[in-house]
């Protein structure tokens, strides 16, 4: 992981707003808590171009998590992160204008030059209220500067807009050297036995292709445009873990009310066409 701090004068760093909640503010105690989740996940030689992956605290998500970024390719050098709103009401999606996302572990820089053509674009604005707040985005970050040696992200936060829209805002930026992440957990406060049901509809979703059929998940429009981009892109979608809250940290909640995790990981089949 190489972070950037060579901050010039004039530059802007979107600070951590769930650092010491979600996860450790020690850097030392998060880097090691991060490679235990990757760590504890398996390669599978899939190197996915574009991953769903949960956004809770780490204590239950993490592990989950892990078993995703654990899978991908490690010299990536551009990830478009999707996620949904949790804080502000708006139309269209919301891209920083911050030139940096802070976290424990150092500063990412995020693409602006792939940022700029994107505002060009009329569903794209720039909320400071659902940036600042926001954590969908800021947790999968750890894991990706962990992961990855050097990249630069493009932070989409989604709220009233059309699944099919972003998928035709991000797919043209999309190359060789791109990850795409769509940041989502799966249902909420369900007892463990009803929330692996729902959320096996949802996986069999997500499975089958079909982007208008049943998710429940608060990142049901991220996760419906990776479903779009991949059928651009040709890509086959693969379960890689599936977990609740009361599974991962069963010291912690109550086994009647729990909240959903997956990951999954979209990659090209040996000899597809794209």
């Amino acid at each position: 992981m190489i972070a950037s701090n060579n901050i010039l004068a004039g530059d802007s760093v979107r600070k951590p707003a769930v650092a010491g909640q979600f996860y450790t503010a020690n850097p030392a105690e998060l880097k090691k808590e991060v490679q235990g989740y990757i760590l504890g996940g398996s390669t599978n030689n899939i190197y996915p171009k574009m991953l769903i992956s949960p956004h809770a605290g780490y204590i239950f998500s993490g592990p989950v998590a892990g078993k995703g970024y654990a899978t991908i390719d490690k010299n990536i050098k551009t990830v478009i992160i999707i996620g949904p709103s949790h804080h502000e009401w708006f139309t269209g999606v919301s891209i920083s204008n911050a030139d940096y996302y802070a976290t424990p572990l150092g500063n990412v820089a995020l693409a602006k030059d792939k940022i700029a053509g994107l505002r060009k674009n009329p569903i794209v604005h720039f909320v400071p209220k659902a940036d600042a707040s926001e954590h969908c985005l800021e947790v999968q970050l750890p894991f990706l500067q962990v992961a990855l040696q050097s990249f630069s992200i493009i932070p989409i936060i989604t709220c009233k807009v059309d699944p099919a829209a972003i998928a035709d805002l991000v797919y043209p930026i999309i190359d060789s050297s791109t990850l795409v992440i769509a940041s989502s957990d799966l249902s909420h406060y369900h007892s463990s036995m009803e929330a692996k049901a729902i959320d096996k509809k949802t996986i069999n979703t997500i499975l089958s292709g079909n982007s208008g059929d049943f998710i429940d998940a608060c990142g049901e429009t991220a996760i419906r445009v990776i479903m779009l981009v991949a059928q651009k892109s040709n890509l086959t979608p693969v379960l890689i873990d599936a977990r609740n809250s009361w599974e991962t940290a069963p010291g912690y909640g109550e086994e009647a009310r729990v909240v959903g995790y997956a990951s999954l990981a979209y990659y090209k089949k040996q000899g597809a066409i794209k």
